[in-house]
């Protein structure tokens, strides 16, 4: 496996990285750690993270993913490609500093203080992570704008984990650990096939579960329904396409599998609260402005 790091931002409070990964396989690379409290947030591709208590995470642009400083694991890529992933890790006083407003018993901890694997981006955050990136990869922010957004977007995701309830996935019983095996794989092939118009008899017949005892199970491990994340990932994408290309927003509908340009627009900015053509135009250089008036608007109104 092939990892390389190119260093965005580095500062006594932050820094920001972007790490590629390149697997020579699909099989499950060796054991791995980190050396600080980190948490990644994928820009491309789609990747499993396997915890030694059991639990996997399918990784994809619609989450973030901590990873608490020494903590095995190991990675595998059910898909060709390997990932990309923004990553950041804060200063250690500044990220107890955070805990201690979302969960103060972890903020007390000194090993793994992050409680949770992973959590779902909702578009608000989604939107903060992509200024994010996007403003890094044209060299456009300042130090002080990319350690506010950056310590913004940290505190966002603990918010956001913390409200969600634990799960003890050692005692998972074999039926509840073929049903999440069987949502996982519907969840790689989603993120995967964005673009493809799957129905739920072909998403069952590809993991051998009925439609039925699919659609349950799936909203029962990954928190919401397949129809709802396949938009999800999709709109992760698009949001993507939207700051980072010139390709016509009529095509960038079409390659994901919108239905319409106006179905797009419209699924668009009911998440992020303004529609394709307005981001990508505040997104110009000569717009900074108006960027900097979405980053510090109330996030509610983005839902």
């Amino acid at each position: 496996m092939s990892l390389s790091h190119q260093a965005l931002h580095e500062s006594r409070l932050l820094q920001v990285s972007c790490v590629c990964c390149r697997p020579e396989s699909a099989a499950c690379g060796e054991l791995e750690h980190v050396w600080s409290n980190t948490v990644a947030f994928p820009l491309r591709g789609v990747f499993v993270k396997h915890h030694d208590h059991g639990e996997e995470v399918v990784a994809h642009m619609g989450q973030a993913l901590f990873f608490n400083a020494g903590e095995a694991y190991r990675v595998s890529h059910p898909t060709t490609g390997g990932d990309d992933c923004l990553v950041l890790r804060a200063n250690g006083a500044v990220l107890r500093e955070m805990l201690m407003e979302h969960d103060a018993r972890r903020a007390e901890c000194e090993a793994n203080p992050f409680r949770a694997t992973h959590t779902p981006l909702p578009a608000a955050v989604e939107l903060q992570r992509s200024l994010l990136w996007h403003g890094l990869r044209r060299n456009e922010a300042s130090i002080v704008e990319v350690e506010t957004r950056g310590l913004a977007l940290l505190n966002m995701v603990l918010a956001q984990a913390s409200s969600q309830p634990s799960r003890n996935a050692a005692r998972t019983t074999s039926g509840k650990a073929r049903r999440r095996e069987q949502s996982h794989a519907v969840a790689v092939l989603l993120a995967d096939q964005a673009a493809r118009d799957w129905s739920l008899d072909e998403l069952a017949s590809r993991v051998h579960a009925s439609p039925f005892h699919l659609a349950r199970s799936f909203r029962a491990v990954l928190g919401e329904p397949i129809h709802r994340y396949q938009l999800r990932v999709r709109l992760a994408l698009a949001l993507e396409q939207v700051l980072g290309a010139s390709a016509p927003l009529t095509t960038v509908a079409m390659e994901l599998g919108f239905a319409t340009p106006s179905h797009f627009s419209a699924a668009f900015g009911r998440a992020y609260g303004i529609t394709p053509s307005a981001l990508r135009k505040q997104a110009r250089p000569s717009q900074v402005s108006q960027l900097r008036k979405i980053l510090t608007a109330d996030p509610s109104s983005a839902r």
